[in-house]
């Protein structure tokens, strides 16, 4: 994180000398965040807090929690036996030497040993997940407690989370619907789930042992162009663009670099503090191997609204099924990481946290925007109701919805996908999982595929271009086929160093961002308008290279989504939330369009989001004069019953992508379906179609596109 009151802090921080080459400390927060009450609005959607405050809020819950923490901060010691020390032995400077813990609550500050907060990492334990699903089954309920425990390592002088892992455990029970009701098993549930959270600790711990050990990296600085050196490792080894690293030499001297850029075998570092120079072998601590710094990175866009919390909990579960395998990578800011920052600068609140800004206050500045967002959809159908023969047996069907979109930073929607899921839950006299809860569980199902289609289908395949001139405050790109006036792109410059590692030539990149107003064309070359983020580096020149990741194909038509509900048809049966976007999905996968995003709620969350985590970017609504609206109508034909209400019915449903330049229509693309259903009663008619006509959406998809194509 390049954040430029980070320095002067370090500046006695190196005066005050650090710990022994490979040495780390860590301090284990003595409180589980999602047990601790969270500020009004923040929003955790998959923490029922009804569960927490039965549980974990009255005297004995507290008691209950003393005993976690307890449980923690053993596991985290025997694990990392020569590292552990209390929140309270974190200071500004080293206090005496040697490693010692000295695990008292009551510990004054500036004890010895106490340890440069620049050494250590805080450790946090937090629930991000705790649900209850109940099942009645006659006179007894049958209830599971699936509960996910998240461990994240925090470097707080860099306020950046290092590693983070979670575990999801299920504990059943059943009770007497009486006892159950009465609140009188409470105490059972919490020592189980108290045992079976001990348990995940020490798991968590346990593989956190494994793979978490910060390691002295030997790094040769090799080359260098002026202020710019050179060093012979890159990603592979832990340097990643944007971040601040620490560094000694043979002496012990410290060091201090910014990461400009980090490739395959080669990173980019500018000297911060210190004094080292080419020739140098110095020790740099990384935690782990860094994801490719060339993959584009996309920023998931969730929002704070109460009506929109499952967005959030999709953005977790995709984000957690993604993996290294995509090719980009995701760079989250973490809407809970001000809680997490709260207790661990009240954990070691012997740290003058006010000379970390990172920590105290949101300050600085990040050059390293994403270069994509990410935003997500979910709709459920209707539930339908199903009776078995004889009435003891029934079901409840729904089919739940997810989409997301890719948005790059002019608003334009580059790729889009889809998950579904399908989900049924049986009973047996009236009695099965709540609604609610099987809510959840398909969601998580459909947001699980959602993952696999975007691994399976997203595929960004940069190319790269020369700069033939600059002017004033334009680019022109040679060799920059199809693209027309009035487009944007999104693009890094990479500008070419005099300086070469392994043999290889080395690039920086110039953190350029867009500039004001739209690309030209003249005499076969792109002028694309850019601006200056980071003034430290140099401007681009003729023979730099220009990286694109995403273009239009050329004659698409400009088209952003209309500010305004969906078309509803005349005479329609019922509402639903799900055809809107399973029609802007098709008009964001057609051939024939430029797709925008309209929604101010999109751009507004995603600013909030940048701001919050320091980027110096914000995007706007593009100004596009046509508009597409989504519309659709669901239309019975005909309905009959036998004598038992079995039913049978015939649907048309239609759906609509309407174009419009104000209020005026310029042209429609439609596309039918007639399904016939069978086998419902005539009271759930209305919810039976309204179920299956998702599926029936989903199957028009490819006419609907091939329609859209055509027009």
């Amino acid at each position: 994180m390049r954040l430029r009151a980070i320095l002067a802090a370090f500046g006695g921080l190196l005066a005050a000398g650090s710990a022994a080459a490979g040495q780390f400390y860590l301090f284990p927060v003595k409180e589980i965040e999602g047990l601790v009450p969270a500020a009004a609005g923040h929003v955790r959607p998959l923490v029922d807090e009804r569960l927490v405050n039965k549980l974990f809020r009255d005297a004995a819950g507290q008691q209950a929690q003393r005993s976690l923490v307890e449980h923690f901060v053993s596991a985290l010691n025997n694990a990392y036996p020569n590292s552990t020390i209390h929140p309270r032995q974190v200071y500004d400077v080293n206090l005496g030497s040697g490693h010692k813990f000295l695990n008292d609550d009551q510990l004054a500050c500036k004890q010895t040993p106490s340890y440069n907060v620049a050494d250590t990492y805080g450790v946090v334990i937090g629930i991000t997940r705790a649900s209850v699903y109940e099942v009645a089954r006659g006179g007894s309920v049958e209830v599971l407690v699936p509960v996910t425990l998240n461990l994240q390592f925090i470097k707080p002088n860099l306020a950046k989370t290092v590693y983070t892992i979670s575990e999801t455990l299920y504990s059943p029970f059943r009770f007497s619907r009486a006892e159950y009701e009465s609140g009188s098993v409470d105490g059972v549930i919490r020592d189980v789930l108290v045992k079976n959270i001990k348990t995940q600790v020490s798991s968590l711990v346990a593989s956190a042992r494994a793979a978490f050990n910060p390691q002295d990296v030997a790094v040769k600085l090799v080359d260098r162009d002026g202020k710019f050196l050179v060093a012979d490792k890159g990603f592979e080894a832990g340097f990643a663009k944007g971040e601040q690293v620490e560094a000694r030499d043979g002496a012990g001297k410290v060091s201090i670099f910014d990461v400009l850029y980090a490739d395959n075998g080669y990173a980019v570092l500018k000297t911060a503090a210190g004094s080292a120079g080419v020739g140098d072998t110095l020790q740099f601590v990384f935690d782990r191997p860094a994801d490719d710094s060339r993959k584009p990175r996309l920023m998931p866009v969730v929002s704070s609204r109460p009506e929109d919390a499952w967005s959030s909990a999709i953005s977790d579960i995709f984000s957690k099924d993604i993996g290294f395998q995509a090719s980009f990578h995701l760079s989250p800011v973490d809407v809970n990481f001000t809680q997490t920052k709260e207790l661990i600068t009240r954990a070691a609140n012997c740290v003058t946290w006010q000379k970390i800004p990172a920590m105290a206050e949101a300050s600085g500045e990040r050059k390293d925007p994403p270069n994509f967002f990410i935003r997500f959809t979910p709709a459920m159908s209707p539930v339908a109701n199903l009776s078995g023969k004889g009435g003891t047996r029934s079901a409840e069907i729904f089919h739940t919805l997810v989409t997301a979109q890719i948005v790059d930073t002019f608003g334009r929607v580059v790729f889009s996908e889809i998950g579904d899921n399908d989900y049924t839950i049986e009973r047996t006299n009236g009695e099965g999982l709540a609604l609610a809860q099987a809510r959840e569980v398909s969601l998580k199902n459909a947001a699980q595929k959602l993952a696999r289609n975007v691994v399976a289908n997203v595929r960004f395949e940069p190319k790269e271009y020369r700069i033939a001139r600059v002017t004033g405050d334009r680019l022109w790109i040679e060799g920059l086929n199809g693209v027309t006036s009035g487009e944007k792109l999104a693009i890094d410059v990479l500008h070419p160093l005099s300086a070469k590692a392994g043999g290889k030539p080395v690039v920086l990149d110039l953190d350029v961002g867009p500039g004001a107003g739209d690309s030209v064309v003249e005499s076969g070359l792109v002028g694309l308008p850019y601006s200056v983020t980071n003034p430290a580096l140099p401007k681009p020149e003729r023979g730099d290279v220009v990286r694109v990741y995403a273009n239009s194909p050329p004659g698409l038509t400009k088209v952003a989504d209309c500010r305004e509900p969906a078309y509803i048809g005349q005479n329609n049966l019922l509402e639903v939330d799900y055809l809107a976007p399973i029609v802007r999905h098709a008009l964001y996968r057609s051939a024939r369009y430029a797709s925008y995003i309209g929604d101010p709620a999109f751009y507004a969350d995603a600013n909030g989001l940048l701001r919050q985590g320091l980027f110096d970017l914000q995007v706007e609504a593009p100004q596009i004069d046509l508009c597409s609206q989504p519309g659709y109508a669901i239309r019975e034909e005909a309905t009959t019953c036998d004598a038992g209400d079995s039913c049978k019915a015939a649907a048309v449903m239609g759906i609509v992508a309407r174009f419009k330049k104000g209020q005026e229509i310029q042209k429609t693309v439609t596309s039918g379906l007639r399904t016939e259903f069978t086998g419902f009663p005539s009271a759930g008619k209305r919810s039976y179609i309204g179920y299956k006509q998702l599926g029936g959406a989903l199957s028009m998809q490819s006419d609907f596109i091939n329609k859209l194509n055509a027009n």
